[in-house]
């Protein structure tokens, strides 16, 4: 489960030393995985098999059956897929292949095959029983309680365990190894699988609660450290004295700013929104003094903070605050002369209006970013332009337009991803997943109910969870297509599952777009599915329509 860039390297693996407890040194591990790596090593020199040491991480690190067998191998989800790829080459699977799977029996998991499990045992050395060791035992209910277990239990005892947990993987990564170390890859997994590994029966309304406080902990931590003593010292100058700005620094702020974008898609806008904006003002001041050499780069950097502002207050539901940054973004990268960052730029205004209910001012915005695109000459500015023309468009009813915008979306998408292009970072969002969860919503707006649910299960197969904001926005995606199809109990399901998601990432544009998906379903609100959505929609606090 890893983000659309590339994965991040860990830092050296030189680590502090510590003494253990026969008085001698020890390397701290840096990182969750090598934590694994080494109690895996430590189990198996004491004589224990596989499948016992991945029992033991599914108890220890509280993930279900199928990543504890992957984690006690201390692979990731690609690495598995590599393994895989090496001893059946003429089935070859992908990291997503691994994730679906390990995000079964959860609505945007993948139930494996016999065959596939027959193969996960012999890549694992279990038995394909210890991959479903987790699944209910529906013969073992208790007499005294219809959903089995002691009765009465009302779970408090396992939710004031859980959240400790979540919070070590929070804070713990991101605070106590600092951010320079931090894997955010690595990070977003352990995040989604620990949310997917939630059990039933347990206190949700109480739990959300605690997740909130614990995500504001992660969130302060810092996010520019640097751990060269060196570059510490001269980026501390710069901010003191802005004159002195230089080259290091522009670098070690814009993989601030990437790592920015990161936190923010995992943990959701509150998550960054005061970090970003101190840095853009440390930025605007290096803007001023920088020689002529760097104030392009300078400004574009400048824009993309401002931008990312505006971003996270649109997420929020300020959408005043979110157009007066993006404005002021787009007349910095104006001033940068930086076509393909205006083009950018404008297309987030695009979608700002077309949100709004505006989609004739979202037409306006969209076709200024296609005319500067084209001054790109950036095919992926030229595709992105297209995207969000075709959803101003479609808002707009012009049907013949918006499928003609998709179709160019979809040409200068595949020519910016074959022609080998370098894709500027603000980019790293937009992949095939992305594409197809655009056509589904404008498929819904033209009534096309079958294009819709078709482009929303190639959305999914693409999307990548540990990018948990899009991920479930191509959730809902698939909701909606569900229920332009009236399939009631399959809206319902997913819905729940965008919801639960909603614990991880706080976003409150993606608890209103949830909110909206259950108002489509008022003509069956007195189903069952529906009853059953209700009560999943107030244990996670978003509501119902009453609410």
């Amino acid at each position: 489960m890893v983000l659309k860039t590339a994965e991040l390297e860990l830092c050296s693996e030189q680590e502090p030393q510590g003494a253990d407890s026969g008085g001698t040194l020890a390397a701290k591990p840096r990182s969750r995985r090598q934590e694994q790596i080494r109690a895996a090593s430590e189990l198996r020199a004491q004589g224990w098999s596989w499948a016992r040491v991945a029992a033991e991480f599914r108890d220890r690190y509280n993930v279900n059956a199928r990543a504890a067998q992957r984690m006690a191998r201390g692979w990731s989800q690609r690495e598995a897929a590599e393994a895989w790829n090496a001893r059946w080459p003429e089935d070859p699977k992908t990291f997503k292949n691994f994730s679906a799977w390990e995000l079964w029996p959860g609505a945007t998991g993948h139930a494996p095959s016999l065959a596939t499990l027959d193969r996960l045992a012999r890549l694992y050395e279990c038995a394909p029983g210890d991959l479903l060791a987790d699944m209910p035992n529906y013969g073992a209910k208790s007499a005294n309680s219809p959903h089995g277990g002691a009765a009465g239990s009302d779970g408090g005892a396992v939710s004031s365990m859980l959240v400790p947990a979540l919070a070590e993987v929070l804070t713990g990564r991101v605070v106590g190894f600092g951010s320079v170390d931090v894997n955010y890859a690595e990070l977003a997994e352990e995040v989604v699988m620990w949310a997917q590994g939630l059990p039933g029966g347990i206190n949700r309304r109480e739990l959300v609660q605690k997740i909130g406080a614990t995500l504001a902990v992660a969130a302060a931590a810092p996010l520019l450290d640097i751990a060269d003593p060196e570059g510490r010292a001269r980026a501390a100058k710069a901010v003191d004295e802005p004159h002195r700005v230089d080259v290091a620094a522009i670098e070690q702020a814009e993989h601030g700013l990437k790592n920015f974008r990161m936190q923010s898609d995992i943990l959701g806008p509150q998550a960054v929104l005061s970090a970003v904006l101190a840095q853009r003002k440390v930025i605007g001041d290096f803007a001023v003094h920088a020689s002529s050499e760097l104030r392009p780069r300078v400004l574009s950097l400048y824009a993309e903070l401002s931008q990312l502002v505006g971003w996270e207050l649109y997420d929020i539901g300020d959408y005043r605050g979110a157009a007066h940054y993006y404005d002021d973004a787009r007349t910095a990268a104006h001033d940068a002369e930086n076509a393909e960052l205006v083009t950018y730029i404008l297309s987030n205004m695009s979608q700002l209006a077309t949100w709004q209910g505006k989609p004739r001012v979202g037409i306006d915005h969209a076709i200024a970013a296609q005319t500067w695109a084209g001054e790109s000459h950036s095919a992926m500015a030229q595709a992105y332009a297209a995207d969000v023309a075709a959803r101003a468009f479609a808002a707009a009813g012009d049907k013949s337009r918006a499928r003609a915008a998709l179709d160019i979306e979809r040409a200068a998408a595949a020519e910016a991803r074959s022609g080998g292009e370098p894709v500027a970072a603000w980019w790293y969002f937009y992949d095939e997943s992305y594409y197809w969860g655009i056509r589904s919503e404008v498929s819904r707006q033209l009534d096309d109910p079958a294009d819709a649910l078709y482009a929303s299960a190639q959305a999914l197969s693409f999307s990548d969870p540990a990018n948990v904001r899009d991920h479930t926005h191509r959730v809902i995606d698939q909701a909606k297509a569900h229920i332009a199809d009236s399939n009631v109990d399959a809206a319902s399901q997913v819905i729940t599952e965008a919801a639960r998601l909603t614990t991880i990432n706080r976003s409150p544009r993606l608890n209103r777009i949830i909110r909206d998906a259950r108002a489509d379903l008022t003509p069956w609100q007195r189903t069952k599915p529906v009853r059953r959505l209700d009560e999943a929609l107030r244990d996670y606090n978003i509501g119902t329509l009453q609410a």
